[in-house]
């Protein structure tokens, strides 16, 4: 298997945090290129890599100049930036043809959430969203139950997670 080569767009705390564990997976993955607009927050990325002992990407912090220029030398962009900027950025990086890995929220509706979804069809790209509890055994039973109609009909969800963070 060939290296992912990954776009990070936006390289902010939870950035920062994403890409200490992908820069564990020299083998599999390779940060070819970043998007951010803050150049302390690339700075502090960039802190990261040289850490590692791996080059510091390049930035182009102006989005669209950013898929212009890599976009046909990237496999894959993770888009870690503000919600509001989500479905705007998810659907261009698509439509230019790669792979999405979205922070979550995925977006901020349904009206965006179902847009998004079509354009994926649309494009054939793949579209995911970085929250692994969606994939845990009681998470899957409880979206079997809700999408068998077992529970009736849903008027309202309300949840709690724990979590040990500091």
């Amino acid at each position: 298997m060939s290296k992912i080569r990954l776009g990070m767009i936006g390289t902010g705390g939870m950035a920062r945090y994403h890409i200490g564990n992908i820069l564990k997976q020299t083998d599999t993955t390779e940060v070819a290129a970043v998007c951010e607009p803050s150049g302390q927050a690339y700075e502090l990325a960039a802190e990261l890599f040289d850490k590692a002992g791996q080059p510091v990407p390049p930035n182009e912090p102006d989005f669209n100049k950013f898929i212009k220029k890599y976009g046909k030398s990237i496999d894959a962009a993770f888009i870690i930036t503000p919600h509001a900027e989500h479905f705007p950025q998810a659907t261009a990086l698509m439509e230019a043809g790669i792979d999405v890995l979205i922070e979550k929220p995925m977006v901020m509706n349904t009206s965006e959430a179902k847009r998004l979804l079509k354009t994926r069809d649309k494009t054939g790209r793949l579209l995911m969203v970085a929250f692994n509890g969606s994939s845990s055994p009681s998470i899957r039973i409880a979206a079997d139950m809700l999408q068998s109609g077992k529970l009736g009909k849903i008027l309202n969800v309300q949840a709690a997670v724990w979590q040990t963070w500091e």
